[in-house]
């Protein structure tokens, strides 16, 4: 019986690899045309809570943007920083005039998060026809809001989800990274299926007519992941929900610095995950139990065990490796092997750490 069970596992995970691999080939959908519409006007909403350190860059980037300057609003929050946030954001606010910063004040934490109290307040000033989002420790490219912009027009979405990537330079936050390269492959893949799975809060736009039909981050049921809420509800009102791809859409993010960090992040992303339908579940699952399962099988058959799994992170490194082609990225093929190793004991780490009885943290606010 359970040998039986650990053939189909097996066999499942390795047929939806490579069903991955050749969707990715053959129904990759691009959103981008060269073309060079009247711009829309665009509100930049970023949340910032104690971000002293990752603010400069990410401050440079956007003030690097490709966009006209006319058409483009910037506005900031500063939710209760304890560190230079405010004075940063201060500073650099007097000499844009396209910029605003809002003082973020306590909200009811029952009904909303942290970030999505302080996106509610800084909504109210925006003023553009369409919202983009990003965070304080993101570097977005200089094409971003053109690219984010025309995906949206070409596509008639409500919602745009773009493309983040971690950038590292150690051997933790390249893992990191090519977590998120399978993750954010597999989530592009089941859109351009039609099947929309999430949204992405530091590399998103909505519209802001999509953004006030569901009464915006006020108006959402409460969750750890505003933005998996918000994109679920902005679908739910009818419109459509489109993950964007590109070399030009590309943000960069910072990696977590320790496991704790990052079991805390894993943690508050399965509060999301949980709320997904129950065939992405199950394609989740897929991957956790394949672990147990091909271990069990190396147990009674260690060659051919050893061989199929071999096989498995092929499949998958390939996978990972043709996805961030698609935004002019070349990763290391050799390091793609050791992220197995990686996979395993986070996937299984990530369970327990989010049955185990804690509350969950989030820039130092703790819920649950």
């Amino acid at each position: 019986m359970i040998y039986g069970l650990a053939i189909v596992v097996v066999f499942l995970l390795l047929l939806q690899d490579f069903l991955l691999v050749a969707l990715l080939q053959v129904n990759f959908n691009k959103y981008e045309e060269d073309q060079n519409p009247d711009f829309p006007k665009v509100s930049v909403l970023i949340p910032c809570r104690n971000e002293a350190q990752s603010l400069p860059h990410c401050l440079d980037s956007i003030e690097k943007l490709d966009y006209p300057k006319d058409r483009i609003q910037f506005v900031f929050g500063n939710d209760r920083s304890t560190d230079e946030t405010a004075e940063i954001l201060g500073a650099w606010v007097a000499g844009h005039s396209n910029s605003i910063l809002v003082e973020v004040v306590e909200g009811d934490g029952k009904r909303r998060n942290g970030k999505a109290n302080a996106l509610f307040q800084m909504a109210k000033s925006a003023a553009g026809d369409m919202y983009l989002f990003t965070d304080a420790d993101c570097k977005v490219p200089s094409k971003w809001a053109k690219s984010m912009v025309l995906a949206q027009k070409n596509a008639d979405a409500g919602i745009v989800t773009g493309i983040t990537h971690i950038g590292a330079e150690s051997l933790f936050g390249n893992m990191q990274a090519f977590d998120w390269w399978l993750s954010l492959g597999m989530v592009k893949v089941m859109n351009d299926l039609g099947i929309s799975v999430t949204s992405m809060g530091n590399n998103m736009l909505i519209s802001k007519k999509a953004h006030d039909s569901v009464g915006g981050f006020e108006g959402i049921p409460f969750s750890l992941t505003e933005d998996f809420e918000i994109g679920k509800s902005i679908e739910k009102e009818g419109y459509k929900a489109v993950h964007h791809v590109s070399v030009d859409n590309l943000v960069e993010t910072l990696p977590q610095q320790n496991l704790k960090g990052l079991l805390d992040q894993r943690k508050r992303w399965m509060h999301g995950a949980m709320d997904l339908p129950m065939y992405w579940r199950a394609v989740l699952a897929m991957q956790v139990l394949f672990f147990p399962a091909i271990i069990y099988l190396c147990f009674l058959h260690p060659f051919e065990g050893v061989v199929v799994w071999l096989i498995k992170v092929v499949i998958q490194s390939l996978f990972i490796y043709l996805f961030s082609l698609k935004t002019g990225q070349k990763l290391k093929i050799a390091s793609l092997f050791l992220f197995e190793i990686y996979y395993l004991f986070t996937s299984w780490s990530t369970i327990v750490y989010y049955f185990w009885p804690s509350k969950t943290d989030w820039k130092g606010r703790k819920y649950g």
